[in-house]
C-alpha cells in the first residue's frame, strides 16, 4: 500500500478541496516510497541571498505561483510566518528536525495524496548546499468558499488482524472499519458546494504498525481529506521511546504535531500522550505534553489572534473527562493559553465513551466545550455495535460564517461482516435489525437507521427494581433541553438526568453481560466491567406506575433540532 507523501512532478494534478471536485480526483496513483521515507523531491534553486545567520529558506505559493504572505511555518520546533512575497527564512537545527510544515491558512487548502493531506516537506529530501536548505514550494489551492465547511470527526477505529484472539469474539474489526468507510464515503456524497475534510481522533490501529495501510487504503475511497491524530496505540511498542514510537505514524501522516486554518477556527493536532515502558514495552504512557510540544504549541499560537475559535484536537481529552478533571503534564499551561481565546472546542477519543461538557459561566475553563467521541467501530474487544451506549458512528460538525455552527452524531448503518463468537447476543434492546444486505432497518416501521436516532429509549421494567422508562440521548449536554417522556393519552412530564453509580445504558449492560458468559478471557478482563456500571452523564429517567404502556421521549438539541423515541413495554 502506498503512504502519503509529497512528489514534486505531480503536486499540480494533486487534490484540491474545491467544490467543483469529484471524488475520482483525490487519488492519484503513484509510485510507493521506500519504507525509509518519501520519494526524493526536486527542490527549487537558491534565487538569491539567504539573510545572515540563516539556513533554510522556502516559499508558499498558490496553483497560479504567487506568493501567499501572512503563512506561519515550522520546523516542529519553532514557527516563523512567510514574507508578503511567500517567501520564508528559518535557523534550524538540522539534527533535531525531521519536517518543514505550514499551518495552511483559511482560505487554502493543501494537496492531498491517497486521502491524506499533505502540508509537510521531509527535510532529509530538500536541497542542502553548504548547510543551507531550500525547500521545494508550498502549493496551496484557493477555497472558493472559505468560510463554510463540514468536519466529520471519527475516533479509535483500531482494528486487528482477523486472526488475533480478541478479534475472534464477536465481529472482526477490520470487517467493521470496512462498514466505516462505506458510510463515510455516502455521507460525503451527499454534501456539495463547499469543503469537507475528516479528523480520527487517534488509535487508528491497535499497536500493529501494518494495518496503517489498510487505513490508507480506506482513506483512499471516502472523497475527502482526512487529518489524523497520534494515539497510545499508533505508537510502535518496540520502540526505544516516546519519539522513536512515533515513526511509523509519521511515515503515513507527517508530523504529529500541526495545525491548519478554516474560517475563523484555529485547528491544533497534538500528541498528547507521553509513551513509556510497560512490562518491557513502550506500551504504558502519561497524559499531557512534552516540554518540546508545549514550546511548538506556544509558537504555534503566538501568530493567532485572540478573536480566534480554537478547535485543539488530540487523542486523550485534555480538560473534563466522565469521571473529573483531567490531569496532564503542562495541563495548567496549555489550559491558561487555549483560553485566552475567545472560544475552545476540545475534541478527543480514546475513552471509548461519548462524553460532551460546557463548562459553566464563571469557571475557569468557562471558554472551554468538552467533546468525547466513542470508538467509531463499535465495542472494543467484540466490536459491537455500540461502545459505552452510543452505537457505532461519528460526529459531523457543520462550520458556517467561519465558526462552529451546529454538530450533530451520525449512526452507522451498516454491519456486514458476520458473527464470529460463541452463542447469540441479546439484540432485544437494539432498535433495529440488519438485513441480508448488512443495512440497519428500524422494527418500528423498517426504515434505514440514520440521523433521526440520536437517543436510546428502554423500560427493562423492574429489572432495575425501579419501574422506569429511560433514555440515554447520545450527545446531549447543558445546552440541550431537558428531555419530556409523554405516555400515550397523558401529559409530557421532564425526565431526571440520572446520577446513580449504579446505571447505565442497559442494552450496553446487556452485551457485556452476555460476552463475559460465553468468552473466558473477557471474563478474566478487569477493563471490560467498565460500562456495567457508572452515570455515562447523558442517561435520564422517569418512573412509570402501569406494568405495560407505551410513550414518547422528546428532546431538542442546542441548535433547535427535535428528536424523539417511541418506547413500549
Amino acid at each position: 500500500m502506498k503512504h502519503c507523501f509529497p512528489i514534486a512532478v505531480v503536486i499540480a494534478v494533486l487534490f484540491c478541496m474545491a467544490p467543483c471536485c469529484k471524488p475520482d480526483d483525490v487519488i492519484h496513483e503513484l509510485p510507493s516510497p521506500t519504507p525509509q521515507g518519501p520519494e526524493p523531491e526536486t527542490p527549487i534553486e537558491n534565487t538569491g541571498s539567504i539573510p545572515e545567520g540563516m539556513n533554510l529558506q522556502g516559499k508558499v505559493v498558490d496553483t497560479g505561483g504567487k506568493g501567499i504572505g501572512g503563512v506561519v511555518v515550522s520546523d516542529g520546533l519553532q514557527c516563523t510566518e512567510t514574507g508578503d512575497d511567500g517567501t520564508y527564512y528559518m535557523k534550524i537545527d538540522a539534527a533535531s528536525v525531521k519536517f518543514i510544515h505550514v499551518s495552511t491558512p483559511s482560505g487554502y487548502t493543501p494537496p492531498v495524496f491517497s486521502g491524506c493531506p499533505v502540508f509537510y516537506k521531509l527535510l532529509a529530501n530538500q536541497k542542502n548546499a553548504n548547510g543551507i536548505y531550500t525547500v521545494e514550494d508550498f502549493t496551496l489551492t484557493p477555497v472558493s468558499n472559505p468560510d463554510r465547511a463540514t468536519v466529520i470527526f471519527t475516533a479509535d477505529p483500531q482494528p486487528r488482524p482477523s486472526t488475533a484472539g480478541y478479534d475472534k469474539i464477536g465481529y472482526h474489526s477490520l470487517d467493521c472499519c470496512e462498514d466505516l468507510y462505506k458510510d463515510l464515503k455516502e455521507t460525503k456524497e451527499t454534501i456539495t458546494g463547499h469543503q469537507v475534510f475528516g479528523i480520527c481522533l487517534g488509535d487508528i490501529v491497535h499497536e500493529r504498525m501494518n494495518l496503517f495501510a489498510n487505513y490508507v487504503a480506506g482513506l483512499k475511497t471516502l472523497g475527502y481529506p482526512t487529518y489524523n491524530v497520534l494515539g497510545n496505540h499508533d505508537n510502535n511498542s518496540a520502540a526505544a521511546d516516546d519519539d522513536a514510537s512515533a515513526a511509523d505514524f509519521e511515515s503515513y501522516f507527517g508530523p504529529r504535531n500541526y495545525s491548519f486554518n478554516v474560517g475563523k477556527i484555529h485547528f491544533v493536532v497534538l500528541d498528547n500522550l507521553i509513551m513509556k515502558d510497560k512490562s518491557g514495552k513502550l506500551t504504558g504512557y502519561d497524559q499531557g505534553l512534552t516540554d518540546k510540544i508545549w514550546e511548538w504549541l506556544k509558537a504555534d499560537l503566538s501568530f493567532v489572534p485572540k478573536t480566534a475559535t480554537i478547535a485543539v484536537c488530540a487523542h486523550s481529552p485534555m480538560f473534563k473527562t466522565q469521571n473529573g478533571e483531567r490531569s496532564a503534564k503542562h495541563k495548567e499551561d496549555y489550559a491558561s493559553l487555549l483560553t485566552s481565546f475567545a472560544k475552545v472546542h476540545a475534541w478527543a477519543g480514546h475513552t471509548h465513551t461519548t462524553h460532551n461538557y460546557v463548562y459553566p459561566i464563571g469557571d475557569r475553563y468557562s471558554k472551554v466545550e468538552v467533546h468525547t467521541l466513542a470508538r467509531s467501530t463499535g465495542e472494543l474487544w467484540t466490536n459491537e455495535y455500540l461502545s459505552a451506549g452510543t452505537p457505532r458512528g461519528y460526529t459531523i460538525a457543520e462550520i458556517e460564517d467561519g465558526d462552529f455552527a451546529s454538530w450533530r452524531f451520525h449512526p452507522l448503518k451498516y454491519q456486514r461482516g458476520k458473527y464470529v463468537g460463541t452463542g447469540n447476543p441479546p439484540y432485544d434492546l437494539r432498535d433495529w435489525d440488519y438485513d441480508a444486505s448488512g443495512v440497519a432497518r428500524m422494527k418500528n416501521g423498517g426504515g434505514v437507521l440514520d440521523e433521526s436516532y440520536q437517543m436510546h429509549v428502554y423500560s427493562p421494567y423492574g429489572t432495575y427494581g425501579d419501574y422506569k422508562v429511560y433514555a440515554n440521548i447520545f450527545l446531549w449536554d447543558s445546552k440541550w433541553g431537558t428531555p419530556t417522556f409523554t405516555l400515550d393519552g397523558g401529559t409530557p412530564v421532564e425526565m431526571t438526568l440520572v446520577k446513580s453509580s449504579s446505571r447505565y445504558d442497559y442494552a450496553d449492560t446487556m452485551m457485556k453481560t452476555f460476552y463475559k458468559t460465553f468468552n473466558a478471557t473477557l471474563n478474566a478482563e478487569s477493563g471490560y466491567s467498565a460500562s456495567n456500571t457508572g452515570n455515562p452523564n447523558t442517561l435520564f429517567s422517569t418512573p412509570v406506575s402501569a406494568s405495560s404502556g407505551a410513550g414518547t421521549v422528546s428532546v431538542t438539541d442546542r441548535f433547535g433540532n427535535t428528536y424523539t423515541g417511541r418506547i413500549s413495554w
